[in-house]
């Protein structure tokens, strides 16, 4: 190895110094491709364009002082390698030419700028320059190119990410705008949401890393800016269909309020025909939002009288949603009773079924299965009948005919016990 100077290195053949030569010309072409890539990087310059602030400036910062730093050691390292190769091409080969490239090639012949040190920190013996060694030059230039890129590549990362979020806010806050302006609406109406609008665009585009932890892009503050300004443009659209198309719209609401009403009414009759038939699970009741809903439909009208089309597109929203919500309420509480009176149906049946069985294997007029069979007779065609008592009385009466006629363990599932459904052990129908 050689000395700090070099001197007492034992010459390299002039083989190994070709070959050193020829390494370290490599190392000096490709640095400068790596600068010449990092000057023409997008990132690199939408960097140094930028008012950048809070930690992406910091961050920012520190890469300068690297990039610094970069140019600065090629541009020593590069005179020491186009010397050398020119001493090469003209010297003579004596052993003194011999020597000395050995002594560039391998000893402390760059005399690199020193690293910034704060002034109270430097020592007496101090200096600017730091000879080194051609490859601890590139070590260092290495390590500064990718001290760069990796600040770099995490901005231009965020980046990526957050600009075509804030390109699509800033769509939707155009929108909004427009949308104003057409119901004439105030300029200070939505002054929060472009205040809040304003402050995440300034985030974006001057510190995105100080939304990136753990090296994921958080975009949970553009998402709810998001929901708040796609909340708002539905209101305005809402609020311009009031205004251009507010009798039709009207209309077809009272409309889908008047077939709410009759679904409740035909639910209302089938809870009439459940409570007389089933006296258990309880039929559920059968509540009546259709004067509530045609009271909110008439108040539109004052609203309308005063153009105020925002407020109006609003409470038309909430009457769809309540409309439909109601909709769906209605026909849930149907199919709801509807199962219990199928469920006493089914039951019917597979007692019919049973009964059929036991006459088939001549054991129907057993005295056991006549009086089960009664009394499952009796609970379910007793109006009104109890769907739970029922349902154990059958199967009793299912238990009792695979006893006697030898024909193991039911298939169905009917009879209640540790594996059976909470349908099965409450006549089947949730309350």
């Amino acid at each position: 190895m050689a000395s700090a100077s070099g001197a007492n290195t034992p010459p390299m053949s002039w083989e190994g110094i070709d070959h050193a030569l020829n390494r370290v010309r490599g190392e000096a072409d490709r640095i400068a491709l790596d600068l010449a890539d990092l000057d023409g990087h997008v990132g690199h310059r939408m960097l140094r364009g930028a008012d950048l602030a809070g930690r992406t400036r910091l961050r920012w910062e520190h890469a300068s002082e690297h990039i610094h730093s970069l140019w600065a050691v090629y541009e020593v390292f590069r005179r020491v390698v186009d010397r050398t190769r020119e001493l090469r091409v003209s010297g003579g080969g004596g052993p003194d030419d011999q020597a000395l490239l050995t002594s560039l090639l391998n000893g402390a012949s760059v005399p690199l700028p020193a690293r910034e040190v704060p002034p109270r920190e430097r020592g007496p013996l101090h200096t600017e320059r730091e000879p080194t060694t051609l490859a601890a030059a590139v070590a260092r230039m290495t390590a500064d190119y990718e001290e760069a890129t990796e600040v770099i590549s995490a901005v231009e990362t965020a980046w990526d990410v957050l600009h075509p979020r804030l390109a699509g806010l800033d769509a939707m806050w155009r929108d909004i705008c427009t949308f104003s302006d057409l119901v004439e609406l105030g300029e200070d109406e939505h002054e929060s949401l472009r205040a809040d609008l304003d402050a995440a665009g300034t985030t974006v585009r001057c510190d995105p890393l100080s939304l990136v932890e753990d090296g994921r892009v958080d975009t949970s503050s553009l998402e709810r800016l998001r929901l708040r300004l796609e909340r708002v443009r539905g209101e305005l659209r809402d609020a311009l269909r009031m205004r251009d198309s507010y009798t039709e719209s009207v209309e077809r609401l009272r409309s889908a309020v008047d077939d709410v009403g009759e679904v409740l009414a035909r639910v209302r009759r089938l809870r009439d025909q459940v409570v007389a038939k089933i006296s258990s699970p309880s039929a559920i009741d059968v509540p009546d939002p259709v004067p509530e809903l045609r009271a909110g439909v008439a108040d539109m009208d004052a609203l309308r009288s005063r153009s105020r089309w925002r407020e109006l597109g609003a409470r038309f929203g909430e009457l769809q949603r309540a409309v439909h919500g109601a909709a769906d309420d209605a026909r849930e509480r149907e199919a709801n009773l509807t199962g219990l009176l199928e469920r006493r149906a089914e039951l019917r049946g597979r007692l019919d079924a049973y009964r059929a069985r036991a006459a088939r294997l001549g054991i129907a007029e057993d005295a056991r299965l006549v009086g089960l069979h009664r009394a499952a007779h009796w609970e379910l065609w007793t109006a009104p009948c109890d769907l739970r008592a029922a349902t154990a009385a059958l199967s009793s009466y299912q238990r009792a005919l695979q006893e006697l006629g030898g024909t193991g363990p039911p298939v169905n599932g009917t009879a209640p016990g540790p594996g059976a459904s909470d349908g099965e052990s409450d006549g089947g129908v949730s309350r």
